[in-house]
């Protein structure tokens, strides 16, 4: 326990779950939760944890979820209407039984049971230690080389817990996937978190993805947990030569979620965007984090990341953008918006650049605003409600990161959803 701040609570739960579960014996796990033990629980003193707190965590009581699958009606019942393939994951496990056959679609699987065997962080913390020692296995996923698959696959993540929990348990699950892209491949994977009941529970998360030579990668991760959630997750992307990589992450769920991505450029001629979506309500915090780093020249990258803030919530964005020395002809920009609806949300924005190469191209802006009291007027003069035009502003806000879906049904399941998190009527 050495290494444990006095009190830290959730840190010693942690680690006891970590003693009583079967990745206690394996050399790499407990190498992550003594990294976790050392570095203990982040504070508000820290500057990457300035804007955001964690003592919602203190309150409660954390427990393992159990072995439990649901039924086939649950994973139908929170399924995504598309023509998808779609693999199961509960608690971080994999389940066969509840999971399409991948086999057809171009994509292959295997399942391993302890952690292990997938390449370090790009930027390790706090969080991806502890999802690294306490998930229960990695899902490898491989797109073979020239292979180009017909269907997106749809890694669904389900959270869920014994219906008698008490509100001061929180279930803890961990899930850990990686994937592999061949040379001149071409995949479209959908990470969809869902959680089965109303109740709270933490989820940590971590998706590392190898892009080989000439791939084409388009990656949408769907947060759509319950109100009472929390999140924590890493996304690490590895660009090779002339690699297309396009990943967009919708972050529309949970009172407290942290979504880190991060990405390494190792060759030339590469394209990468990296975009988000999030819409605090309530009470909630959502701090989304990149860094990117150009360590080839030759690429091009583009990100931008809209924060949607109502009532009392918080959004938090800290963007990097690192050009190795010798990265010439690198061009790669960074934006973040934010719209804030009532008098007590907000924004807190940190886009930054590190340049270390000449010949570059590389730009980063934030903006911060309210709804325009011009274009309410403009839509109320043409009998449209108050509160139908705040609507329609906030969907126009969005529609840059809505609107570039190709696949028209997961184009109307994000709206759905974003819909779902706004009132259907009075002061927005």
């Amino acid at each position: 326990m050495a290494g444990l701040a006095k009190g830290n609570n959730p840190l010693q739960q942690w680690h006891h779950l970590f003693v009583a579960s079967a990745n206690s014996r394996n050399g790499e796990a407990q190498a992550h939760m003594q990294q976790l033990l050392r570095e203990g629980l982040p504070d508000r003193k820290q500057e990457n944890w300035k804007y955001t707190s964690l003592d919602t965590l203190s309150r409660y009581e954390f427990v393992s979820p159990g072995l439990a699958l649901p039924g086939r009606d649950v994973r139908d019942g929170l399924g995504l209407p598309m023509d998808a393939v779609c693999v199961v994951l509960v608690n971080g496990r994999y389940a066969p039984a509840l999971s399409d056959d991948p086999g057809a679609s171009g994509f292959r699987l295997q399942w391993q049971n302890h952690p292990g065997g997938v390449p370090d962080a790009i930027q390790p913390e706090v969080f991806l230690h502890l999802t690294e020692s306490m998930a229960p296995g990695v899902l490898h996923i491989e797109v073979p080389p020239e292979r180009i698959t017909d269907k997106p696959l749809v890694v669904m993540h389900i959270s869920m817990s014994d219906e008698g929990n008490s509100r001061d348990t929180l279930p803890v699950s961990h899930t850990r996937c990686h994937l592999t892209l061949g040379r001149n491949s071409k995949a479209t994977i959908i990470e969809y978190f869902a959680s089965q009941h109303s109740h709270p529970h933490f989820t940590g998360a971590r998706l590392s993805v190898v892009a080989g030579e000439n791939s084409e990668l388009h990656h949408f991760k769907l947060g759509f947990e319950n109100p009472q959630a929390c999140h924590f997750s890493h996304n690490d992307f590895w660009v090779n030569q002339d690699c297309r990589v396009f990943s967009n992450n919708y972050l529309l769920g949970g009172q407290l979620v942290r979504h880190h991505t991060s990405a390494r450029i190792d060759g030339e001629n590469t394209t990468v965007r990296l975009n988000s979506l999030a819409l605090p309500v309530g009470r909630e915090v959502c701090d989304s984090r990149t860094w990117l780093a150009h360590n080839k020249g030759y690429g091009n990258s583009r990100q931008l990341h809209k924060m949607i803030v109502q009532d009392n919530g918080r959004a938090v964005f800290n963007g990097q953008i690192t050009v190795a020395p010798h990265a010439i002809k690198t061009d790669g920009q960074m934006t973040n918006n934010n719209l804030l609806i009532g008098r007590l949300a907000e924004v807190d924005t940190k886009p930054q650049l590190e340049i270390y190469a000449d010949d570059v191209k590389c730009s980063h802006g934030a903006t911060v605003g309210r709804i325009d009291d011009e274009q309410l007027f403009y839509l109320q003069a043409r009998g449209i409600s108050r509160s139908a035009a705040r609507r329609m502003i906030i969907y126009a806000f969005a529609a840059e990161l809505t609107d570039t879906i190709g696949d028209e049904s997961l184009r109307n399941i994000v709206l759905e959803r974003i819909g779902l998190r706004l009132p259907e009527g009075g002061q927005l």
